[in-house]
This record gives C-alpha cells, sequence and structure tokens, in this order.
C-alpha cells in the first residue's frame, strides 16, 4: 500500500473517531476499543483493505508505537495535578511497587512449577503481562487534573509509573534465559534496576519542573500572555527528557511521565488554592 491510502485511511479513522466521540461516553465502549474494531474491520481479517507486512513495516512500527506511549504517558502525568505529599500517591506506589512484584512473582511460579516453562521464559512473560494497565482506558484513568478520585488516581498513576518499574525485571528474564556463566547479577541490579529507573524518574521530574518554573518566570516578568506555554512545550519536553534519558542509560518512559508530572507540579506551586488550578495554561 502507497503512502497516500495509508493516510487516507488515517483521517477517515480519526474524522470518524471525532464525530463519534460524543456517543461513546455515554456507553461503556472505548476509544481504543473502535480502534481495534476498524483495525479489522479494514485488516486482512475483514475488507483486506489494510495489508501490513510486519517484517517490511517494523522498522517504522516501533518507533511509532513508542511515540504514541509517549504522548500517553506524558499527559497521564500532566493530569495528576495532586501533591506529591499527598497520601493518595500511597496507592498508586503500592500498586506500582509491591503489587506489581507479587503479580510478577506469581506468574512466574505458576509458568515455571504449573507448565514447566524455564526460569528466564517464566518470568520475561510475568515482567510483560504484570504491567498491563489502563493507561489507554479514558473510562477509568483520571478525567483532568481537578479529578482526585482516588481509583482512578491510583490507576493513573500506577499506570504511568509500571512500564519503567516492570523493565527491569524484562532484562532479568533475558538475562536468565542467556545465562553463560557470567557475573552479570551485580551489572543488571546497579544499571538496569537502580540506575535506570531512579535517573529516569528524577531526571524528567526535574526537567518537567524546571521548564515550568521558567516558563511561568519569564511570563510573569513579561506581562504577555503570548510568552505562556503551549503545544510546542510539551512536544520539546517529551522529546527532551526521552533523549536525554536515554543518553544517560536511564529509563526513557519513565521521564517522559515524570516530565509530564513534574510539569504539573510546578503549576500546583503557583495556586492559592488546592482546588483552583492556577496558570492552567500551563499545561
Amino acid at each position: 500500500m502507497t503512502f497516500i491510502v495509508w493516510f487516507a485511511m488515517l483521517g477517515a479513522v480519526l474524522l470518524l473517531l471525532a464525530l463519534s466521540s460524543s456517543y461513546l461516553r455515554w456507553i461503556p465502549v472505548t476509544s481504543s476499543v473502535m480502534c481495534l474494531a476498524l483495525g479489522i474491520g479494514l485488516g486482512t481479517s475483514g475488507l483486506g483493505f489494510l495489508q501490513l507486512d510486519l517484517s517490511k513495516s517494523s522498522g517504522w512500527m516501533e518507533p511509532l508505537t513508542e511515540v504514541a506511549v509517549l504522548f500517553s504517558l506524558f499527559f497521564s502525568g500532566v493530569k495528576l495535578r495532586l501533591p506529591l505529599h499527598n497520601l493518595r500517591w500511597c496507592s498508586a506506589f503500592f500498586l506500582a511497587g509491591p503489587v506489581m512484584l507479587i503479580c510478577i512473582g506469581g506468574v512466574t511460579l505458576v509458568l515455571h512449577y504449573g507448565l514447566s516453562l524455564g526460569w528466564g521464559v517464566s518470568l520475561l512473560i510475568g515482567a510483560i503481562l504484570a504491567p498491563t494497565d489502563p493507561v489507554l482506558a479514558t473510562l477509568v484513568q483520571v478525567v483532568d487534573a481537578q479529578d482526585d478520585d482516588l481509583v482512578r488516581f491510583s490507576l493513573s498513576g500506577e499506570a504511568g509509573l509500571n512500564d519503567g518499574v516492570a523493565f527491569p525485571f524484562v532484562i532479568l528474564g533475558l538475562f536468565l534465559q542467556q545465562d553463560n556463566g557470567q557475573a552479570w547479577f551485580s551489572d543488571w541490579l546497579l544499571k538496569d534496576m537502580l540506575w535506570a529507573v531512579t535517573a529516569g524518574l528524577l531526571l524528567g521530574y526535574w526537567m518537567g519542573r524546571g521548564l515550568g518554573k521558567l516558563t511561568l518566570f519569564l511570563r510573569l516578568r513579561s506581562h504577555d500572555s503570548t510568552v505562556s506555554p503551549n503545544d510546542y512545550l510539551a512536544l520539546a519536553l517529551i522529546a527532551l527528557a526521552y533523549v536525554s534519558a536515554e543518553s544517560i542509560q536511564a529509563y526513557g518512559f519513565l521521564a517522559v511521565f515524570a516530565a509530564g508530572l513534574g510539569l504539573r507540579q510546578a503549576e500546583v506551586q503557583t495556586a492559592n488554592s488546592p482546588e483552583e488550578p492556577a496558570a492552567e495554561h500551563l499545561v
């Protein structure tokens, strides 16, 4: 299929989703389900309009899916407006930490002892399945920055953290599967677990918060709303946070989520009331 055909199909699908969004809001069907149904209907299982050869398309499919996840993670972080010292964050950290580790361990044990799979394959599958989350499910995630519902807030916070937290165990599963007798465990623990997770979160958070503070300072100093951040700020922050994290061998997905969170926290610091967002134009 030519690029023109692909682009035409994309435009038609986006137009259909835009026109049907007001109706989808009242039924238990999300836009993700609509996209899945359209893909099946237009693909080889349906009308056959879209023919996708994965072996030839993997070169552009992989970065395209990464970009989609980056946007989703960034705007998930932007919606989480509660200060980090708020107790509601504890549930998100608990879900993304101990609960997910228990899920990874449980799946690993079931696959190893129940299906007689090797430790490496069992852990790899457990680490892939554990962070399956509602990050794109609009019915259960935080609606906007003023939504502080405990369940939605916990799920949204966990969804932004779990991909990066689970990735070290994907690496560990690969190490176990290809164990050649070399001393790799300490390198995995220090580099892939402690450094990559911590550095990604800290780098992204302070990049987002610093850029937010800088933009607010420039706007207040110039008394000109045109200096206020816009869509370019979000695009720049997503790109810079991801590239910076990857350049120091940290997890870019965590950095982008933390960048959105840091940008929102910069706005929280300027609010006169915890219920009333200040400088909402920031995000």
